[in-house]
């Protein structure tokens, strides 16, 4: 396999950082290689016609997520990965993937436990109130404002549906583990589906964003879950409460911190 990547920044591990150099991916260890695919396939999400979702219940009984948590780096270790230009068995679903690297966090198995705390209570009064308060009917800028007026709502003690700022830099968007004043989610759907941390459907949350409907290996569809079962979106510019999608091709992400 002639397949080679550029590990400019660490490989995480079990035993902590491993240094990586300019290697064939076939080469990679066992556990590199696997951390590797499950990276890019959390952040590109399910192909069409998958069997199993990216969010299917994991076994939990390995490492403490606690601890699993802690040892996470500030910053995605594949966020610099390249490919050789040269390299004929490069597919597209590599470079898909280096891109999505750029600006998604690093994921953990998927997360078991509900969220809660005052952003978490805000989303869910704002997904619902928001067409009352004359909201853009844009399901992308739907789930900016309404993730970011949660976001801020602990720090400004109100929660009041509030327009997003524009994006400046994305780095590690929408991660839930990361200490930041405010939540600022990209313009596009398919580029918020690269954000926050991939969550057991069972364990799905007020505030927690839903994709479903991939193409291309980038969501065109997203909403604002209220719970396990339920979600708020924009449908044919029009807003709209619907069931959560059952079935493989959905992920649900966690960008709201549970302290915030």
């Amino acid at each position: 396999m002639r397949l080679i990547i550029v590990l400019a920044v660490p490989l995480i591990c079990c035993c902590g950082p491993v240094i990586g150099a300019l290697v064939p991916l076939g080469n990679l260890t066992s556990y590199g290689s696997k951390h590797y695919n499950t990276q890019c396939d959390i952040a590109l999400g399910p192909e069409p016609g998958a069997s199993t979702s990216a969010t299917a219940t994991t076994t939990t009984a390995s490492v403490p997520q606690s601890v699993e948590r802690q040892q996470r780096p500030e910053k995605n270790p594949y966020a610099e990965l390249t490919f050789d230009p040269d390299d004929p068995n490069v597919t597209d679903r590599d470079l898909a993937c280096a891109s999505a690297m750029k600006t998604a966090p690093i994921q953990d198995e998927p997360w078991q436990e509900t969220n809660s705390g005052p952003a978490v209570s805000c989303a869910a009064d704002l997904a619902l109130r928001y067409p009352e308060a004359g909201g853009t009917a844009t399901m992308a800028d739907y789930a900016r404002d309404v993730i970011y007026s949660a976001s801020i709502a602990g720090s400004t003690g109100q929660c009041a549906p509030t327009r997003a700022p524009a994006v400046v830099v994305v780095e590690n968007c929408g991660d839930p583990t990361a200490a930041t004043t405010a939540v600022i989610l990209p313009a596009t759907v398919g580029d918020q589906g690269y954000c926050g941390q991939v969550v057991d459907p069972k364990a799905a949350s007020p505030g927690d964003l839903v994709f479903w409907e991939y193409v291309d290996r980038r969501a065109t569809r997203v909403g604002v879950a209220l719970g396990p079962g339920e979600l708020v979106t924009v449908d044919s510019g029009k807003f709209a409460r619907l069931r959560i999608p059952q079935g493989a091709e959905i992920q649900i992400k966690r960008v709201l911190g549970g302290g915030r």
